[in-house]
């Protein structure tokens, strides 16, 4: 087996209820497309959708709505490799926060195995801790992090670092966004990815951030890797088959007789001649005329 990898990140925000990213590079068709976004709306509902042609994984709100949190992914096809940049909406957002990853090395068919949502209440603290319930199913995969909060009544843009978990991961943060208005509302959104190699539980993640949020959203999922294609292989013990013969013996049939040419041998001896023939001698005695 090998790790997921993150090949290419892209994030954006805007002061809109839609937000513009553009296509991670090298976007490969099979690869992982992992997105995220926050969006922030002051003192009232909003409907986050999940973009066109992702699957969500996970969604939610702050306690007072002014945040939603979404999540998704797809499996790259052959229009993503010249597609040039993706839109995230949320109907009457203020401020839209987003992210898209290209990760390679994802199992097919089983790209996204687990994930949770968590809420928390901060409104003293800039520690954010959340408990969890996540266990990696295979030796080998990709943690993400995605978190979001409002409601900080401070006088500068809130940002995240300092990522932990149990176990002990190293953190990789891909995104970190916030904005604020003039009454010190608004929101962040932050993204960091771990590599695990292991199967324990993860009960614990979080956080530092540079303000006080009222509340917060967090997700962490897991990006699986393809099951590992070794092991034993059993063989299959079978008895042969026999075939009983179908003709007869005797039967008459079609011979197809091959067409070749004569070998020719060329002469390397001679015949032998008979006895040449001798006429015999005469006798010698002279021939007398008998009388009559």
């Amino acid at each position: 087996m090998a790790l997921p990898v993150v090949e290419s990140t892209s994030s954006n925000s805007s002061t809109t209820s839609s937000v513009v990213i553009t296509a991670p590079t090298g976007i490969q068709v099979g690869d992982l497309l992992l997105g995220s976004f926050t969006s922030f709306v002051g003192n009232q509902a909003q409907v986050a959708a999940t973009p066109a042609g992702f699957t969500l994984i996970e969604s939610g709100s702050t306690r007072n709505t002014r945040a939603t949190i979404l999540t998704f992914f797809k499996v790259a096809v052959s229009a993503d490799t010249t597609e040039t940049n993706y839109t995230y909406t949320s109907t009457d957002a203020t401020n839209m926060y987003g992210s898209l990853m290209r990760i390679s090395g994802a199992a097919v068919g089983n790209e996204i195995t687990v994930s949770q949502i968590d809420t928390l209440i901060s409104n003293v603290s800039t520690t954010i801790n959340h408990t969890g319930t996540t266990t990696p199913p295979s030796g080998e995969s990709l943690v993400v992090i995605v978190a979001g909060g409002n409601d900080f009544s401070i006088n500068s843009v809130v940002t995240t670092s300092t990522y932990s978990s149990t176990p002990t991961v190293t953190w990789t943060e891909r995104m970190d966004a916030g904005s604020r208005n003039g009454l010190s509302d608004g929101a962040s959104h932050a993204v960091a990815t771990a590599p695990y190699t292991g199967t324990s539980e993860f009960t614990a993640y979080g956080y530092q951030t540079s303000g006080v949020f009222s509340d917060v959203v967090s997700i962490l999922l897991v990006v699986s890797s393809p099951g590992n294609a070794t092991g034993t292989n059993a063989l299959l013990q079978v008895s042969p088959t026999q075939f009983s013969q179908a003709g007869t013996a005797g039967t008459t049939g079609t011979n197809t007789l091959l067409d070749v040419s004569p070998t020719m041998f060329e002469q390397s001896g001679n015949g032998q001649r008979g006895t040449p023939w001798t006429n015999p001698n005469k006798p010698a005695t002279n021939w007398n005329n008998l009388p009559k």
